[in-house]
Order: structure tokens, then C-alpha cells, then sequence
């Protein structure tokens, strides 16, 4: 035990002696059982067989809890028979539950020497019986446990701080089964002891399968190398590896792997060497960069609204919509039942423009069949955005006859067309009683609010209102909220005169869609109502979970839609200008924009005195020239007509300017080949290839820290293949060899350094494949 009593010669005893003589032992005990043999609560012993129609004979047992031990020290008959079903096919499970139990025990008489009166005054010593608890016993306590009777029954949920013994299934005709749950029961060492032994003789059998697998495997290996081309199987291995790449399945302990370079997964950016930008492809870094949100050039413009909201809005003028106000009756907008729910707001679409050198001819399609692209949750991922997908387009300007993806020379767009995308969705909480009105939206048209008819109301009453959409079955969705308005008491106006509920900034309806107002009160609020056939484009609803609404086909709430009337239908809105000191060579505008069907949005920079749209460029033609301008003036460009105009949220938008450096090195991470490999195949596809300004090397980095370079020990340089099958006339094909003296490597990375002479003149690695022999 980790404590004793230590008792001198000659040394008075105490209680406190005694006490820890009885306790320390079994203390001891109970760690030892705790912490080596018996963990949790389980039991040993209770053998239960039937004695008779209805009764059980359980034999002695222990439960052990916690490390203690509680004993049941001679067997116990009980009785089942109050629990037997009375109905003809009905059964029931009795459990035999236990569990442990500390009481006094061992009540006996002992002598206390004591001080007693004598006759004529004082005390004497003497020696008095007197009878108490001399043990503390821990016993284990049983009891059958029923669950109810039933045609099939179940097993009941035995009470917590106790243990399962046996399962007794009880019927009409008395004890049908007896089952020990044999998984509550505590093991033997000796039990352990057998089956450890058993399980190495077995594995003492799979090591020598193994061994001879292996040697198997060494001579299909050879056979397999005697009868098929080196380069058949480097071309399996290549293919293979691309499939592995688009399953995005891992590459450790492979000997072949490839990489698309859609992103940094499997880039070592953290190497102090590291020098590259991933970006479908390996690309030459940035010398200068800088990045800063859209911003008007004129925060006053008048032919604009919500600018401080950080919105490009154009001017307009607010009229009614949809409008329901003949009222047949009040109805109260609250309830008797209070919730508290939490909203999610959806935001708006994201549009990407890049132009320039840097994304000159990119064919890699693998971007958006790499396996970002969830289909069963219908979500894309770009980087470190999160879509929610339900169209996507890109804007090519050429036919393509093998794929519908291509990157075009210098100039891309990436839309993806969804009303709301969740990259940053933000969480609200309302709280009070839920009643809702929805209604179809047959045109696309924004909101700017909506108005209600209030006829009373309690001093201290809040509404909030929240725009939601509404699923197929034409129930609200509190999870797509677009917009929420709170109204205090003090804003509330007496119907007939409309209760206004204005949003931030406007929200875009889009046409054939359902959406319904979610209305929260806290307090008594009465509103006026329109009974019968005067509302056929909605309904009515009342919830009393957040979750399930009921729709009234009778009563719909009386309500106006409000619309945004835009003064102007072609609008330009100067921003601020781009810079970049040393020269502009590429730009990229990422925005959230939502741009109604038949209204367009161009983004225009004034080069040589002309305002020229940002889009691909004819022939050798480049909007930035020489390279050489650091700055251009900026603007944008909105047309439409009187109820839909592009709106852009400039809080969520970048504009990114840079210009690429004149080298590159890329380190990949650790490849991890799951066996020695002698000879090692690197193979890159480089798109913008030109011989006479570019150069491009690949080594291996091998050994301890990956600290020695190995260069190749032969290169190639072939025509690459499109998916059409035909040469490309913008890109090669190049082919490094390297081989190992036995025993070769087991890891390496791989390392591409590369050089333009001119950085208008860049190339890029589109992927890469590793194959070994």
C-alpha cells in the first residue's frame, strides 16, 4: 500500500492509530484494483438460474465500483412474480440491477473501561459491556428492475451508479430466459493471461504470411517488370496519380502522385526558399503587390444611395409593391407561446475579374473538377471562400470544343450565380412569438422595406421583422434570412396610416420565388387582417416550435412590398484610382455584386486618354501597354432599367494589384514513397512556354532535413497533349530522370526553380506528376 503506520517500541496508542489501521489498507486495495485490474463499475459472481415459475436464485457475487469492492456473501432468492404480465402475447425484461452499499454491520458487546460512582462519594475504574457496530461492510445491494410490458419488449434503462447483471424475460406463463450481460462482468487475469497467449501465436503466423507475401510480391514485381514497357507503366502510374489527385486522395505511401497545384495542400510555403505563387498552377511570385477594397472617388455622389452602408447603390425612389390594406379584422400579431430563434443571413454573389500576363493561358479545367466541388451539399470552395453553389459560369469568349472550363489568354471572369453565398454568413437571434406572411415575387425588383397595418398596441411592444425565403413546399425558412428590421413602440403608426419597416439596405426579390415576412413580438400588438379570396399569391402562418408553421387559407395580414423606382437606368460611378508603384501589369477585382438578368456591370480604366473596358484583348493588344504606367484612373459602369440595376457591396470586394518577379521556386511537401525507390520520374506540364526567355529545373531533396539536392540525371522536352488529343501550340511537356544508388530514397520533396528574362513574360507549371520504377 502507498501509506502504513509506523509504531515505536513503547509508543502510546491513539484512535487516530487505530482509525488509519482500518482504512489505509483498504484504500490501498481500492487504487490497486482501480488502477490495474477493474475500472468502472462492473460485477463478478451472481450466477441467476430459475427457481420456479417466477422466482430467481442469485448466487454470491461482488460489484466493484470505483476500485471498491462490494460483496454479496450468500445467495438470494427473489421474487418476479408481481412483474408478470397479465395479457395473452405481452412480455416484459426484468433487469437484475446492483449496486454498492457501505453500512455499519457486526453489532457486538465489548468492554469499556469506564468511571463509576461508588457508595459514599467518589469513582472507581471498571470495566462496562456495552454493545455497537464493530465493521464498516460494503454490500452489494440487488434488485430486479422492470421495463413495461409489451407485445416486443425493451429492455429498460437501468439507473445511473448502478451495474447490469442478467436479463430476465418475464411472460404470461412465468420465466421464459435468463441472460448474464457478460459484458458488465469483470475478467480474470488468468482468463487474459490465455487469450494474450493465444493472440501472439497467432500473430507469430500473419508475421511469416507476411514475409512470404512479401517475397511474392518482389517476384510479381520483377515478372511484372518483364513483361511490361517502362514506359507503359510510368504512363499507368501517371494516370492513376491524376485520378488520385481529382478523388483528393492522399499520396503517402504511394510511389506516384501528382498535383494540380489548385492550392497549397501539397506546397511546403512555409521553406525559407519558398518563392512561388499556387494558383491553378505554379506561377512567378509577386514583386509588388497591393491589395485595398473598391472606393468611390466621390463618397457624395447624389445619383447614389447607402454609401456609408458600404454599398454602390444607385438613386431611387421608393413606391408600393405588392399591397394588401383592405381590412376585414384585427387578429393579434403576438401569441401565448415565447421562443427565442436564430437566423442566418445570407449574403450576396461573388464576381471575380483578373487581366494580365500573370493569367496568360491556363488550361487547367482541374480547377473545378479537382473535387472541391461537394455535390451532395451542393458547396464549392476557392481558396479560403465557402460557396453555396447553384449555377456557375465562366465567361470564356471562345468555343471550347473539349471542356466547357478554360482559362483565355490574359483575361478570365468566375461567376457564381447564386442569390446568397455563405463565405461569410452572419448568425441573429430574435426572440418572442412567430407568426409570418408570405407571398410569390412574379418580377425581379429590390426592396427597400415593407409596411405593416398596426391598430394597436401595449406601451414597451417590439416587432421584428425578418425577410426570409421559403422552401418548395412554401413554408418559411428562418435559416435564410435576407434581411431584419426591429421596431419600437415609439415607431409604430395607427392603421389606416402604414407602420413603415424600412431594411438597412435593399434586398433583390427574385422573380418566381416565394419569401414571407417573420414576424417576432414582445408585448401585445394587434394588426388588421384581410379575410377570404383578396390575397391568392401567399398565406398566413403561425408556429409554435420556430421549425413547423401552420398556413391560414382564409386570413392573410394586411401588408405592403415596397420597391426601389431608380431614377437613372445607365449610370457611371467614378472610383478611386489604381496604383502601383514600378507599374501595373495585372489586376484582379474580387466584389460581391448581385446584377439582375438584362443589367450589366463593367469595371473601366482610362488608358491613353479612353475609357476602355477591363475584358480580353484582341490580338497582341495589352490594357496595360509597356507595363511601366503606375496609375490609372478607374471607374464603373451600371446599366439596367427602373427596377433592376446592379448593386455592389464595395465592405465585401478587393481589388489586387501586382506584378510578377523574374524567378520562382516552388517546394512541394514531403512525398513518401512507402518503400525504397531508385529511380524517380518527375514530369510537368508548362503552359506560356518560351525557349528563348524561360528556363525551368527540377531537383530532389533527400537525406536528413531533406538537406541535399539531387539534379537530374537526364531531361526532356515534349509536346504536350491537350484533351482533344492534338499538340499544343502553347505549351510543352518536360521530363526529368533521377536515379539513386541502392538502397535508393524512401522520401523526398521536389524542388522547381525557374526564370523569365522578362516579367511580362512569365510561364507557369500547370501540374506535375511523380512516377518511380
Amino acid at each position: 500500500m502507498y501509506k502504513r503506520i509506523l509504531w515505536d517500541v513503547d509508543q502510546e496508542g491513539t484512535e487516530e492509530d487505530l482509525e488509519r489501521m482500518g482504512l489505509w489498507p483498504q484504500e490501498g486495495i481500492a487504487r490497486l484494483t482501480d488502477d490495474l485490474l477493474v475500472s468502472g463499475r462492473l460485477y463478478k459472481g451472481f450466477t441467476t438460474l430459475a427457481s420456479g415459475l417466477s422466482a430467481i436464485e442469485v448466487a454470491p457475487g461482488r460489484i466493484y465500483d470505483a476500485g471498491a469492492m462490494y460483496a454479496l456473501e450468500a445467495a438470494l432468492t427473489l421474487s418476479l412474480g408481481e412483474f408478470m404480465p397479465i395479457t395473452a402475447g405481452q412480455k416484459v425484461y426484468v433487469v437484475l440491477i446492483g449496486q454498492g452499499r457501505e453500512d455499519d454491520g457486526y453489532v457486538e458487546a465489548r468492554n469499556y473501561e469506564r468511571e463509576v460512582p461508588q457508595t459514599g462519594g467518589g469513582t472507581a475504574i471498571q470495566q462496562v459491556p456495552q454493545t455497537g457496530s464493530r465493521a464498516k461492510v460494503r454490500s452489494a445491494i440487488l434488485i430486479a428492475y422492470p421495463g413495461s410490458p409489451s407485445v416486443i419488449p425493451v429492455r429498460p434503462s437501468i439507473p445511473l451508479g448502478t451495474v447490469a447483471i442478467a436479463d430476465i424475460l418475464l411472460g404470461t406463463g412465468g420465466i421464459e430466459s435468463i441472460a448474464m450481460r457478460t459484458e458488465n462482468e469483470a475478467p480474470e487475469l488468468d482468463a487474459l493471461a490465455a487469450a494474450y497467449t493465444s493472440l501472439q501465436v497467432r500473430l507469430g503466423l500473419v508475421d511469416q504470411e507476411m514475409a512470404g507475401l512479401r517475397n511474392d510480391l518482389a517476384a510479381l514485381a520483377r515478372l511484372f517488370k518483364s513483361s511490361v514497357s517502362r514506359l507503359t507503366v510510368q504512363a499507368m502510374q501517371g494516370d492513376i496519380a491524376m485520378m488520385k489527385d481529382r478523388l483528393d486522395i492522399p499520396d503517402t505511401g504511394s510511389p506516384y502522385s501528382a498535383d494540380n497545384f489548385l492550392d497549397e495542400r501539397e506546397s511546403d510555403p512555409t521553406n525559407v526558399d519558398y518563392k512561388a505563387r499556387v494558383l491553378e498552377g505554379i506561377r512567378f511570385p509577386a514583386a509588388n503587390l497591393w491589395k485595398g477594397p473598391l472606393a468611390l472617388y466621390n463618397a457624395n455622389d447624389g445619383n447614389l444611395m447607402h454609401a456609408s452602408a458600404g454599398l454602390i447603390c444607385p438613386k431611387y425612389n421608393v413606391v408600393e409593391g405588392i399591397k394588401l390594406w383592405e381590412r376585414s379584422g384585427s387578429t393579434p400579431l403576438g401569441g401565448t407561446v415565447y421562443q427565442t430563434m436564430e437566423l442566418t443571413q445570407m449574403l450576396m454573389s461573388r464576381q471575380e475579374t483578373a487581366y494580365g500576363d500573370y493569367f496568360e493561358a491556363c488550361t487547367n479545367a482541374a480547377w473545378w473538377n479537382s473535387g472541391q466541388y461537394d455535390v451532395a451539399k451542393g458547396i464549392f470552395r476557392i481558396g479560403d471562400e465557402t460557396y453555396e453553389v447553384a449555377d456557375y459560369d465562366r465567361d470564356l469568349g471562345v468555343t471550347v470544343p473539349w471542356h466547357a472550363i478554360i482559362r483565355l489568354r490574359k483575361f478570365w471572369t468566375t461567376t457564381v450565380k447564386t442569390p446568397y453565398d455563405v463565405y461569410a454568413p452572419v448568425s441573429h437571434t430574435i426572440q418572442g412569438v412567430l407568426k409570418s406572411q408570405s407571398w410569390l415575387q412574379s418580377q425581379d425588383r429590390w426592396s427597400p422595406g415593407m409596411r405593416l397595418a398596426i391598430e394597436s398596441w401595449s406601451a414597451g411592444a417590439e416587432v421584428t421583422v425578418a425577410l426570409v425565403e421559403c422552401g418548395d413546399n412554401g413554408m418559411p425558412l428562418p435559416r435564410r434570412m435576407l434581411k431584419k428590421t426591429t421596431l419600437a413602440a415609439s415607431q409604430f403608426k395607427t392603421f389606416p396610416e402604414a407602420t413603415g419597416v424600412p431594411w438597412s439596405t435593399p434586398v433583390f426579390l427574385e422573380s418566381g420565388k416565394f419569401y414571407a415576412y417573420l414576424f417576432a413580438v414582445t408585448g401585445d400588438v394587434t394588426v388588421a387582417y384581410a379575410e377570404g379570396q383578396k390575397f391568392l399569391s401567399g398565406n398566413y402562418f403561425e408556429t409554435t416550435d420556430g421549425t413547423f408553421f401552420v398556413g391560414n387559407l382564409t386570413r392573410d395580414l394586411c401588408h405592403v412590398t415596397e420597391y426601389c423606382q431608380f431614377a437613372l437606368t445607365s449610370l457611371t460611378v467614378l472610383l478611386q484610382g489604381v496604383n502601383l508603384d514600378g507599374g501595373i501589369h495585372n489586376i484582379r477585382i474580387r466584389n460581391a455584386e448581385v446584377v439582375p438578368e438584362n443589367s450589366t456591370r463593367e469595371f473601366q480604366l482610362q488608358v491613353g486618354g479612353a475609357w476602355r473596358k477591363i475584358e480580353a484583348p484582341e490580338g497582341d493588344d495589352t490594357l496595360f501597354g509597356s507595363g511601366v504606367t503606375p496609375y490609372y484612373d478607374f471607374r464603373l459602369v451600371l446599366n439596367g432599367n427602373q427596377w433592376a440595376m446592379p448593386i455592389l457591396d464595395m465592405g465585401s470586394s478587393e481589388v489586387e494589384l501586382f506584378r510578377a518577379d523574374d524567378d520562382l521556386r516552388h517546394i512541394s511537401s514531403v512525398i513518401a514513397f512507402g518503400s525504397s525507390i531508385e529511380t524517380v520520374y518527375v514530369k510537368a506540364t508548362v503552359g506560356a512556354w518560351d525557349a528563348a526567355r524561360h528556363t525551368l529545373a527540377a531537383r530532389l531533396a533527400h537525406g536528413a532535413g531533406y538537406a541535399t539536392l539531387k539534379t537530374h540525371d537526364a531531361v526532356e522536352t515534349k509536346p504536350a497533349i491537350g484533351p482533344d488529343g492534338l499538340v499544343r501550340a502553347d505549351a510543352v511537356g518536360k521530363i526529368w530522370t533521377f536515379t539513386f544508388a541502392a538502397p535508393g530514397i524512401s522520401s523526398c520533396k521536389i524542388d522547381f526553380v525557374g526564370a523569365t528574362n522578362n516579367p511580362r513574360v512569365t510561364y507557369h507549371v500547370e501540374r506535375r506528376i511523380q512516377t518511380t520504377e
